[in-house]
Parts: C-alpha cells; structure tokens; sequence
C-alpha cells in the first residue's frame, strides 16, 4: 500500500469525485458511515453500564469539521448522547462544512455550541467520549488562539479521545521532532483515518498523539494509485508478494538449504530459535553450525535439523564453507570473542549466496565498518536485521526515530542492501531508496530471542528461492502475523510461541 502525501491525498478525493461524479460532500457522508459503523463496535466493546457516557464533538469550520457534524448526525440515530462544539477560530467556513451544519440543525436532536474566544470551555469529565474533527490533513501552521485553549482543554481532562482522521495538530508528514510541539497537537488514544494511515503515523514519537490507529476504507478509487508515485509503503496482507507454490509433488529438495550460524557458551538457545523458525517457515532442510558445546542441545531440542559444529567448544572461531547451501544467517548468540571477530572478518568476503546478518554479526561488522570504512563491504544479496542500538552502532547515534530513518535508507544505498529495522512498525530499507513499513506485530514480541526467530524466517525465504526485497516483506510480515496470532488473549509470550504460530500465519496469507 502506496503512502501518500497531503497533496497527493487531497488530489486522490478529486480524483474519485471526478471519476464516479460525486460531490465531495457524498465522500463526507461516507467517511461518516464508516467512522459510526467503527464506533458502535468500540462503544460496545469498552462500555461500562455503570456510568451514563457522553459524545462530546468538537468540530473546526472546514471539511475535518464538516466531518464531525456528519459523524454527529449518524450518532444521534443510533441515539447515542451527543453534544457539538463548534470553534470559531475564523469567520470562514467551508461549504461542506454548511452543508453538514445545516443538517445537523435540521434533525434537531443533538446540541449544538458555539465556542468564540471568550467563550467558556465545556467540562469534560471521565465518563466523556471526545471526537476530535477540528483540523484535517490540510493544516500547514500550528494551532493557535481559541483553537489552541481547545487543544489543550481536551488533552487536560480527556480519558478518552479519538480523532478523525487524524490528530489535529499534527502533519501528515512529519520529519523532524521540531515540528511535535506538544501542547498544541491533540493527544488521541484512537485515531481512524481514511483510506491510508499517515507517514507521521509510523513513529515512536508520535505515538503520544495518535495512539491506535484503524485505517477506513471510504472508496476512493484504487486505480488513481497506478498514476502517483511514492517511495514509502505499508506493508498489508492485500500488498505482500505472492507465496511459490507447493505442489502435489514437491520434496524437500525444492525449498531450499539454509544454514543457520550461531551460539556460543550460554547462547546455544539463540541458534535454536533461528533454526525452528527456518525450518518452521518452509526451508526443505536447514544446517545448524555451533560450536562444539551446543551440538547435544540442537540434536536434543531440534532433531529435525542437521548440525555441524566448530572445533572449538566454547565459541566459533572458523566459520563453515557455505558453497553448498541456498541461504545463510549469521548472528544470533555468536558473542564478540576475538577469535570469532577475526574469523568473521575473513570469512564475510567469500559469501556469495543470500545473506541474512543480525545480531553479533552486526556489532562484529559496525567494528570492521569504524575500522576499514573504505574497503568494507557487505556481501551482494545481504539483508540485515539491526533492533535501533545495532543500527546507532553502524551508522552512527541517531537522536530520534525520524533521523534514525534516514540513516537507513542511506545505509541501504551507500551498501546496496536491504536493512530491516525492528521496532513498533519495522521497516525495511532498500538499494533504491524505498521504505516499507510492517502492518503486523505487538508489544507481547518484546521478548528475548524474538528477532532470532525473525531470522529465521527470513533466511527460509530466502532459501526457497524468494529475493531479498520479497523475502525481508514477507518475512517481517509473517513473523509479525505470528507474534498476533501467539498473542491473542494473552499479556505475555516467549519466543517459541512465535515459532509455533508460524505454520498458522502462513496459511492464513495463501
């Protein structure tokens, strides 16, 4: 899924009214039906029958706030308690918007105040659903005046906030954490937005303002996506790669060998994870190399996999010929020995198969990037998988997560690689500049040896064939689909019930 700028957004309205010859009040009406048909199934899952709940909208002059009035219109049929606020920040107001007022008016069951500068603001109290459609995508200045007192009224006492489309305040693409002014953005616990979630959206910093995002589907017309451009996408199960077919007479010959190097003295468990989650995620067969003290535990805990070890017990320090297999992952539990550092930066070079580097690996390579910057290079075909301090190591510290995004996409460049970022939203860099951010996953996945299982999934892709921009998608996707699936209805999980979820969340993606 394509994501857009404001423009690009205001442009996609005009191009769906225009095509099905609509008014742009109808796309109102609709973004309407489907903010109501969302809040019936939140007020019922979240209502407390001992407290009477109030809908208190608070509405600007333009098209965001000629939403407001339609979305308080439907909720007054559903017979919903609902009060209008209605702030006179300008004397201009939008036609929809009259329209919508109008309306409003005319049906003659909800409430309607006007908030000037001197007006007093309305009391919000706990048992209070507010509705923010104040500002939409087309603010380019920060609030101000009487605006700004309502801004930050609501965020004062407000338990409860959800805004349309999006928080007002905030732009819909943000760059840098200047522009988070924070007492004059709405701090909304849910945001619906319309179509497309917003690029300010995908941030840790902006979590504050926009909460839980749902994203609506109103209709505007899908071809006009076929003729914009955009270098950032939202990774969504209707948007993945397609899956290579297993047919009647596959055998494990035909997905691929992948080997998994990793583990040392009292991280052995590391290169299990990464290997159940590979063979789990459809490789043929998978090789793990450990050294010599985790052969009795891989054979022990994962017969299904082959083992070749080290000469030496405790760590790795002479890395395996790898001609012979289809994907190698290298990383997890390896630790930073000398010997294996040294080992490492030898062995790096001769790789020429597809290459997922996480964990130890990296911090070997930030090490080997300080030291030879000029003559390091990462194999072809190489994906690596950094959580933000892996990444602070070989790019350098980044201040915030919108800096920290663009050191990626540079490092993904310069190298010519695919870099995986783990986070809320991971994403995924590529050699040419694109951005892909992930749909899936949950906090329940803050657990050790969670990204050992992302790699894993991804080396098995890569095994069976797939290339390294399809297989860092599909891989984040997937681990993240089973990260949701292994968390439902649960406050906490481990690492292995990902692994286990794995063959669930593949099916439910053919």
């Amino acid at each position: 899924m394509k994501l857009l700028t404001a423009q690009q957004i205001k442009d996609w309205d005009a191009y769906t009214i225009n095509h099905e010859q609509i008014k742009s009040v109808d796309l109102i009406e609709r973004a309407a039906v489907a903010f109501s048909k969302w809040f019936s199934s939140f007020q019922e899952e979240c209502r407390d029958n001992s407290r009477d709940e109030v809908v208190k909208i608070f509405c600007g002059l333009g098209n965001n706030g000629g939403d407001g009035l339609a979305i308080s219109r439907l909720l007054a049929k559903q017979k919903i308690h609902v009060e209008v606020f209605i702030v006179e920040y300008s004397k201009i107001k939008s036609a929809d918007f009259k329209l919508n007022e109008k309306k409003l008016i005319d049906q003659k069951k909800v409430l309607i105040t006007y908030i000037s500068p001197n007006s007093e603001l309305p009391i919000i109290t706990k048992n209070c659903i507010v509705i923010d459609a104040l500002f939409g995508t087309g603010l380019n200045k920060p609030i101000d005046g009487v605006a700004l007192k309502v801004v930050q009224h609501i965020n004062a006492n407000s338990t409860c906030t959800i805004a349309v489309d999006i928080p007002s305040g905030l732009k819909s693409e943000t760059f840098t954490i200047d522009e988070l002014v924070e007492n004059k953005i709405i701090h909304a616990h849910q945001t619906l937005t319309f179509q497309v979630p917003k690029q300010s959206f995908l941030h840790a910093e902006t979590f504050p303002f926009v909460g839980d995002f749902h994203i609506l589907d109103i209709g505007l017309k899908n071809d006009f996506l076929d003729s914009v451009s955009s270098n950032i996408f939202y990774i969504t199960q209707n948007y993945l790669p397609k899956l290579n077919p297993r047919n009647k007479f596959s055998h494990k010959g035909n997905f691929g060998h992948a080997i998994c190097i990793g583990g040392s003295f009292g991280k052995i468990g590391a290169n299990v994870l990464m290997s159940k989650a590979c063979l789990r995620s459809g490789a043929g067969l998978v090789t793990s190399f450990v050294p010599k003290v985790g052969y009795a535990i891989l054979q022990t805990s994962f017969p299904e996999c082959m083992v070749m070890t080290d000469d030496e017990l405790y760590e790795i320090r002479n890395f395996p010929d790898i001609n012979n297999f289809d994907a190698i992952a290298v990383g997890p539990g390896i630790g930073m020995n000398d010997f294996t550092l040294k080992s490492f930066s030898k062995w790096l070079p001769t790789i020429s198969k597809p290459c997922v580097i996480d964990a130890d690996a990296l911090n070997i390579s930030a090490k080997l990037l300080q030291e030879h910057h000029d003559s390091f290079h990462f194999p072809k075909n190489t994906i690596i998988t950094p959580h933000p301090k892996e990444f602070d190591r070989l790019a350098g510290i980044s201040k915030n997560s919108f800096e920290r995004l663009q050191k990626q996409i540079h490092f993904a460049q310069y190298h010519k690689i695919v870099v995986v970022s783990k986070g809320a939203h991971t994403s995924i860099a590529t050699p040419d500049g694109k951005i892909y951010f992930n749909s899936t996953g949950n906090s329940a996945m803050a657990t050790a040896g969670c990204g050992d299982v992302l790699t894993g999934v991804i080396t098995s892709l890569l095994a069976q064939g797939y290339n390294t921009i399809d297989a860092a998608i599909l891989g984040v996707f997937l681990h993240g689909l089973a990260g949701d699936i292994a968390a439902k209805n649960k406050a906490t999980i481990i690492a292995s019930d990902i692994i286990e979820k794995l063959p669930e969340a593949l099916f439910a993606i053919q």
